[in-house]
């Protein structure tokens, strides 16, 4: 696991939170199907499929459709060719976008939103 997502899970679970971090889209598909979270964070660029084909099958899901996902990614700053931007995460329908770069705290803030609604 990346440093920067090492230490998203360890705020996140020190708001006390459970966390379940995976390494690829097949298994954020799986782990959301076998235990509905009530939100779900999810990278772009992740092993196997991209991130937004995964959200996109989550989404055609009847059981996962109302979770809320966040996507946090650092892509934009990694590959200034790419399209991964902050309007195709919620073109995807994603309910927000966070930079891997933004302040740590705004990860938090913005689950606390998502949550909370």
């Amino acid at each position: 696991m990346k440093t920067s997502s090492c230490l998203s899970s360890l705020s996140m679970e020190q708001e006390g939170w459970d966390v379940r971090p995976v390494s690829s889209a097949e298994e954020a598909k799986t782990a959301a199907a076998n235990d509905r979270p009530d939100l779900i964070v999810m990278d772009i660029i992740m092993g196997g499929e991209h991130g937004y084909s995964a959200i996109e099958e989550l989404k055609s899901n009847p059981q996962l459709r109302s979770v809320p996902v966040i996507v946090f990614s650092g892509v934009t700053h990694r590959w200034s060719e790419t399209t991964a931007t902050r309007e195709d995460a919620l073109l995807s329908e994603a309910v927000e976008f966070v930079d891997k770069t933004d302040e740590p705290d705004v990860l938090i803030r913005t689950i606390r939103r998502c949550i909370a609604t």
